[in-house]
């Protein structure tokens, strides 16, 4: 059988004629026979070579109908959905676009005005590209995968439109040794265009083409946290709060009075206490003879035991959704030094995310730019969220442009890579 297996995939040694020895081809006569491609293979190279051409699945053998869960799970748990929620407002920081290497100041002009009427087209004017960023940050941060699709106009001259695509609905199949992306519509196939289809997947496992949602660690956390929160509901419900028990001790038979009419007396003074207990206001104080004692009942709660419970498997979804407790509206008293660690890491995430996000931006400026009267190109420049301390951040800015200027005035730098080196050239 392993043979076999070697004979399809091309690697079984070849046997010269009438000989017993094994003839091994070089490293050179490999390369140039071969296709030019790497010799290492992808972890899916069994189903694209010799599987029927079958898509390949989610890593780690996760199944597709995962995908609408966490829809759901960001829908039904306030957790995750205002963990998502959050990640999308850290990495909506906005962006500057900078039009660089304009052939005439009218080409500059005309550049400038071509991507405003974009960005207010795109999304099916939606919100322009706001909206369409939203879509795509929510996408990234539910599934860890967004797809976008640029539409040309009829004309093929400009950008139509850029829609967002349901990443839950995007299959990819290897051909000619490229990724080819699909969507599957009503049990159909239709082949997306690679040039215009844009796909970025979120910490990617390996030579898998999607990416992986945080939320695949969250479920088996969101069930105990669910059946947790259903426990205390009816453990409260049973055991109650506390309410007021009033006892009513009824008076002595007076002298000469029949038992009829003591127990129609016994039985109005009931009466008559019960109706007042029932009309007492919250302010109001409650006076009676010595025959009625008023006493408290007190329900048998375990506040501190459940609080301790959730918060263990509160951080668990923190974690799995990686972020700290301050930004899911959690204190749990951790050091300044230690939230603003948090706070820097993640920030550095938000920055990950938006050099790609940038990219994809230029792609669809610089390609509507390609195609106008004249030349110039865009160049986007995204913002970040600031830091904790600002005065601390303005005055390590500060000592570091002081550093570079001397560096350049000694002579070590020329003012182009001095410019470089602070990150404004």
């Amino acid at each position: 059988m392993t043979g076999w297996f070697d004979w399809v995939r091309g690697t079984r040694p070849v046997r010269a004629k009438g000989k017993s020895t094994q003839t091994v081809a070089t490293f050179s006569e490999r390369e140039t026979r071969g296709r030019q491609s790497s010799f290492s293979l992808p972890e899916d190279s069994s189903v694209w070579e010799w599987g029927a051409g079958r898509f390949i699945g989610l890593a780690n053998g996760t199944p597709f109908s995962m995908l609408p869960v966490y829809r759901y799970l960001r829908d039904a748990f306030p957790d995750i959905s205002d963990a998502v929620w959050t990640w999308k407002r850290l990495c909506q920081t906005g962006y500057d676009i900078e039009i660089l290497r304009a052939s005439s100041d009218y080409a500059k002009v005309r550049a400038e005005r071509l991507l405003r009427e974009l960005d207010s087209r795109v999304n099916s004017g939606d919100r322009g590209m706001d909206g369409l960023l939203d879509v795509f940050y929510t996408s990234l941060f539910i599934y860890g995968a967004a797809a976008i699709e640029i539409v040309l106009s009829q004309s093929r001259e400009t950008i139509h439109d850029v829609v967002p695509i349901d990443v839950w609905t995007v299959r990819f199949r290897r051909e000619g040794g490229v990724l080819q992306p699909y969507q599957l519509h009503n049990g159909e196939e239709i082949r997306l265009p690679r040039e215009r289809f844009i796909y970025v997947g979120l910490d990617r496992d390996g030579t898998n083409p999607y990416g992986r949602s945080m939320l695949r660690s969250i479920p088996f956390i969101a069930k105990i946290q669910q059946r947790l929160i259903e426990d205390m509901a009816k453990a409260t419900h049973n055991a109650g709060w506390s309410k007021l028990h009033v006892r009513y001790t009824p008076e002595e038979k007076q002298r000469g009075e029949s038992i009829e009419a003591y127990e129609q007396r016994v039985r109005g003074n009931f009466d008559q206490l019960r109706d007042k207990l029932n009309g007492l206001e919250t302010d109001q104080n409650l006076v009676t003879y010595d025959n009625v004692s008023v006493s408290l009942l007190r329900g048998d709660q375990h506040a501190q035991i459940f609080y301790d419970n959730h918060k263990a498997i509160e951080e668990q979804i923190i974690t799995g959704m990686h972020l700290m407790p301050i930004l899911l509206g959690r204190n749990y008293g951790t050091t300044e030094t230690y939230g603003t660690a948090q706070f820097e890491i993640i920030n550095r995430q938000v920055e990950t995310v938006n050099r790609s996000v940038k990219r994809i931006l230029e792609r669809l400026y610089n390609f509507e730019l390609a195609l106008m009267w004249g030349e110039a190109e865009a160049r986007v420049n995204m913002r970040t969220n600031r830091t904790v301390d600002v005065l601390r951040e303005a005055q390590a800015r500060a000592r570091e442009i002081a550093n570079t200027v001397q560096l350049r005035d000694e002579g070590f730098l020329n003012h182009d890579a001095a410019a470089k080196l602070l990150g404004i050239g």
